[in-house]
């Protein structure tokens, strides 16, 4: 008696056995109706979907037996769960990764990066960044801290951040 074909449409032959089940594609599986707790499946051999006139190729990477919970009501107590690989499908290749370490040691004063996704950050003071202004011989930016410095909400910035610092 065939189990039911709403639960288990597809038929399999293994070794010249007909057996009946149902192939889950996303978990690359074959559920196998058995009649006893015995399996007949071997890891490494194959087993065979009939489609009407074609075939599809599958090898036995895995296998389990579960009782069934007669399901199907088919007098088939056992349900094999075949983990298998479809031998028509080929294999997606998988990409290159190309990983580098790089180890190095800084012994000058200064930064150091390496790549382009890195950051650096660096503080300075108002009086270093006032010295290094006037120590420029660059007169559009003596200009502009001139004008900076002269603007009256700089000058409330800079007073109300002094005084947060000083306590």
């Amino acid at each position: 008696m065939r189990p039911d074909e709403f639960f288990f449409p597809h038929i399999f032959t293994y070794e010249s056995q007909t057996f009946y089940g149902n192939k889950v594609n996303s978990k690359n599986e074959i559920l196998i109706t058995l009649i006893d707790e015995t399996c007949p499946f071997d890891i490494g051999k194959l087993i065979t979907l009939q489609q009407g006139t074609k075939e599809r190729h599958f090898e036995i990477l895995d296998y389990d037996v579960n009782q069934s919970l007669d399901i199907d009501g088919g007098g088939y107590p056992y349900l094999a769960s075949l983990k298998v690989r479809a031998l028509d499908v080929k294999p997606t290749p998988q990409p290159n990764v190309t990983s580098i370490t790089f180890n190095g040691a800084v012994h000058a004063r200064g930064d150091f990066q390496a790549g382009s996704i890195n950051s650096i950050t660096k503080n300075i003071t108002i009086e270093q960044l006032a010295k290094a202004i006037e120590e420029s011989n660059d007169p559009e930016v003596k200009s502009l801290w001139s004008k900076l410095t002269n603007n009256a909400s700089f000058a409330a910035i800079a007073a109300g951040v002094a005084q947060s610092l000083l306590g």
